[in-house]
């Protein structure tokens, strides 16, 4: 019997602007990886994994770690990967660099089971590594991505998602330490 609410988080990320793997980077005392981990936790995920590339750095965690295939080229593969290794009918995923979105899963984990729910910006704009999504729908679409198409905005369409709207920094992505200092700076420590 699978969960019906698993957990995700993308922690791939190089860092290269900040200057360091983005799962290990600290906002308020804890590294963004394990924030994620926890922010999935409240929005009651049941089994989480972590992805991650082989040789990127990450701090202590609590949870498997599902390493990127040697051949992936980009996040589309150790998102396959790490949807095949949880067991949950509904998957929500979100990047570690994303440490605002607490209340955003909280409400993609709120959304109608067995439906792709994907964020979007206040200018529409889809950000499908944070989002809810039926495990075996992903699955098989992921599979037909990465033979044809590997851009996972393109794997997105093709799930028909709904859309729940961010509201504020809640989609901040950290990719500089400017976007650091704001996410800092917005969140409560």
């Amino acid at each position: 019997m699978t969960a019906p609410l698993g957990g995700v988080v993308l922690a791939g990320g190089a860092g290269e602007r900040l200057g360091q793997p983005k799962a290990t980077v600290d906002f308020h005392g804890e590294p963004l990886a394990a924030r994620a981990v926890r922010l999935l936790r409240a929005a009651g995920c049941g089994p989480l994994v972590v992805s991650a590339r082989a040789g990127r750095p990450l701090p202590s965690l609590d949870v498997p770690v599902v390493w990127d295939p040697p051949e992936a080229d980009g996040v589309l593969e150790g998102l396959a990967t790490a949807l095949a290794s949880v067991e949950a009918d509904d998957v929500l995923v979100v990047a570690c660099d994303l440490p605002l979105a607490g209340p955003l899963l909280a409400r993609l984990a709120a959304a109608p089971p067995g439906e792709a729910v994907v964020a979007v910006d206040a200018s529409g704009e889809m950000q499908p590594l944070c989002a809810r999504y039926p495990r075996r729908l992903a699955l098989e679409a992921a599979a037909a991505a990465l033979a044809a198409d590997r851009r996972v905005q393109r794997w997105a369409d093709t799930l028909s998602p709904t859309f729940v709207s961010a509201t504020g920094n809640e989609l901040l992505n950290c990719n500089t330490p400017e976007d650091l200092a704001t996410a800092l700076a917005a969140a409560e420590p």
